[in-house]
């Protein structure tokens, strides 16, 4: 019988490696044997947390923080967090390290800071919000206190990788980056530790698991950024916390095979 159930699963095995494969023969993004291969790698920035990109498209960054967060009324039940001990902002700052063209247009960074009332696996959530109106105010600073909609950001082509410059203070968090794929299933990706000093980039993988375009067309089958979120380790401190991110960019495959009628795929009718 023991025999028998190792039988049993290495054709399960066998038969999940060849549907994997069929997958990946089945839909691929140049459709013909002679394009099969082809790809058309660039990097894109998906947030600059309150610089000329966000800026344009009216998003913002708010936070959201766990049930053990610094109440602003400790003698009220599921009182709101304390503004002054747990809150998101625009700070200016920038890591050194970025390509010039790139570097002139950073001002801005996102300021996280958080404080909790006992040790365990805290978490902060950053999210994108979309605003009506123009994020920065009279001062010039970007303003998230603005009311918008949830945007989770639409990203562009084959994702490969996501990456982010994040300012550690050596405090024992660690991040994670949330993508929904196209039939609605979330996905958690893990960052790193930011148990470090300073501006350090971090960069997380898009596994192959995680569905981009099907064999129909249109073949795109693009994901969302839903959110960031910051874990604490159940032994670090919990009195302060400080964090700062900037420029969110994505390294994509845009290679599309071009046919006869493709004018036609991504109407919707």
């Amino acid at each position: 019988m023991k025999y028998k159930g190792y039988v049993v699963f290495a054709g399960f095995i066998s038969i999940l490696t060849f549907l994997t494969l069929f997958q990946i023969r089945a839909y691929p993004f140049g459709f013909s044997e002679r394009e099969r291969n082809t790809v058309n790698i660039q990097a894109y920035c998906v947030s600059d947390f309150g610089d000329e990109k966000d800026q344009s498209n009216n998003i913002i960054w708010k936070a959201r923080f766990s049930r053990f967060a610094k109440p602003s009324d400790p003698t009220k039940e599921m009182s709101p967090p304390d503004p002054n001990a747990c809150s998101a902002t625009y700070m200016t700052g920038k890591p050194l390290g970025l390509p010039e063209e790139i570097n002139v247009k950073q001002k801005w960074c996102l300021g996280i800071k958080a404080q909790f009332l006992k040790k365990g696996y805290n978490w902060i959530e950053i999210y994108p919000v979309k605003s009506s109106n123009n994020i920065v105010g009279g001062d010039g600073k970007p303003n998230n206190n603005q009311e918008g909609s949830l945007y989770p950001i639409p990203l562009i082509g084959i994702i490969k990788s996501l990456d982010m410059w994040v300012w550690g203070g050596n405090y024992h968090y660690w991040l994670e980056m949330y993508v929904q794929d196209f039939r609605g299933f979330l996905h958690r990706l893990p960052a790193g530790d930011i148990n470090f000093v300073g501006w350090k980039n971090l960069r997380t993988e898009i596994p192959g698991y995680v569905p981009q375009y099907e064999r129909r067309v249109p073949f795109l089958k693009s994901l969302t950024l839903q959110l960031i979120k910051l874990w604490s380790y159940p032994d670090e401190r919990v009195d302060q916390f400080y964090c700062y991110f900037d420029y969110l960019q994505a390294q994509t495959d845009v290679y599309i095979e071009r046919f006869n009628g493709d004018d036609l795929a991504n109407n919707k009718w």
